[in-house]
């Protein structure tokens, strides 16, 4: 079996560009990824205290990964890189020496974060970078402003909506196609592919997160099985 083989349909315990650097040219078919953002984020809304999120004090890491993730995904393949705007400048710039940027989409959470009370505007959205080298987008035509509430983070500081990530993922990948997730935290993105038949190597470095999300790819696996079960015995 190769080492793409291997790693489909699995959120892995590693590094991501140790899986990367693995991997075969051209293998990719769609990016989905939600990386650190380079700001030190640390959520301090719940009592009980995430993890700092790995990576995360600066973006040196950056150059390296996109070469990488350029090399193992087809010429066609979009990308869609979550950001916030303290380091837009940064991400967009690097991304576009490896991948043309068609768009910055906005996530629009539906509902106010915290941050900075009395000197600041309320945060209620987030960036995605949209990479394009004109492909066609599947389905009719929708906004750069996508609404979705955002999650309540029950197992990760950055948790992100599966409804968010299936629209993504149907615009612009089809039934059986790879889609890859680097840093993929909670494990939405391999949800998501399960449920839209869409095969995945998901990657995530914190051994915490990752046993976190393991267990709920395997517990969205059980219940749509056991749906099918049901509709095969009606």
């Amino acid at each position: 079996m190769s080492f793409l083989d291997e790693n489909i349909n699995k959120i892995t315990n590693a590094d991501c560009l140790d899986i990367l650097k693995k991997l075969p040219d051209k293998c990719i078919d769609l990016v989905l990824t939600d990386p650190p953002y380079g700001m030190n984020y640390q959520s301090g809304r719940r009592e009980e205290k995430y993890n700092k999120i790995e990576n995360d004090c600066s973006l040196e890491w950056l150059p390296d990964f996109l070469c990488e993730l350029q090399r193992v995904s087809k010429d066609d393949a979009h990308w869609y890189i979550f950001c916030s705007w303290h380091n837009i400048d940064v991400f967009k710039q690097e991304i576009e020496k490896v991948k043309r940027v068609k768009n910055i989409l906005i996530w629009n959470k539906n509902n106010f974060g915290s941050g900075d009370l009395q000197n600041d505007y309320a945060p209620q959205y987030e960036m995605i970078i949209f990479c394009n080298n004109n492909k066609p987008l599947n389905g009719k035509r929708i906004s750069n402003v996508l609404n979705f509430a955002k999650t309540d983070n029950y197992l990760h500081p950055t948790q992100k909506p599966v409804d968010l990530f299936g629209v993504l993922i149907e615009k612009s990948s089809l039934e059986n196609d790879i889609v890859v997730d680097c840093f993929s935290g909670s494990g939405t993105t391999a949800v998501a592919c399960h449920n839209l038949n869409r095969r995945f190597i998901c990657i995530e470095k914190d051994p915490d997160y990752w046993a976190k999300s393991v267990k709920r790819l395997e517990e969205v696996q059980q219940q749509i099985s056991i749906f099918d079960y049901l509709k095969t015995a009606e």
